[in-house]
């Protein structure tokens, strides 16, 4: 498994500093690129500066959520005429909350906890579906 992620950035939007740290160190153990933002501000900042090949958001943050940053992906998406591939890694796991996740934009809700091995698998599966 280790090098899964080679070539691949990865852009980790979590408000939680450990949570936050624990993705960046599990996504650089397999190889992938990793820019971290706290807020949804932070994301589109550096979404703008480097595109990345797969998001991997949480949805419950303060003042802005991960639907705010996914509607503004998914505009800027439009304006370059392709799909950054996002993945909603949420605390909120009803069938409802993967109902409106995926209807927001988000190609996958993945409940936390989450399981690394399959967080990995899901990355590398979705950067090479939307190369």
């Amino acid at each position: 498994m280790e090098g899964t992620l080679k070539g691949i950035h990865i852009l980790v939007v979590e408000d939680d500093p450990d949570t936050r740290e624990l993705l960046k160190v599990l996504l650089q153990m397999q190889g992938g690129a990793v820019t971290t933002a706290a807020s949804v501000p932070e994301a589109l900042s550096a979404y703008d500066v480097s595109p990345p090949h797969v998001i991997v958001a949480d949805i419950g943050m303060p003042d802005y959520n991960g639907y705010t940053l996914i509607g503004r992906v998914r505009a800027r998406d439009r304006e370059k005429g392709s799909i950054v591939p996002a993945i909603a890694l949420t605390a909120y796991t009803t069938a409802i909350d993967r109902d409106t996740v995926l209807s927001a934009g988000f190609q996958v809700h993945m409940p936390k906890p989450f399981e690394p091995a399959r967080l990995i698998s899901v990355i590398a599966d979705l950067a090479s579906k939307y190369k």
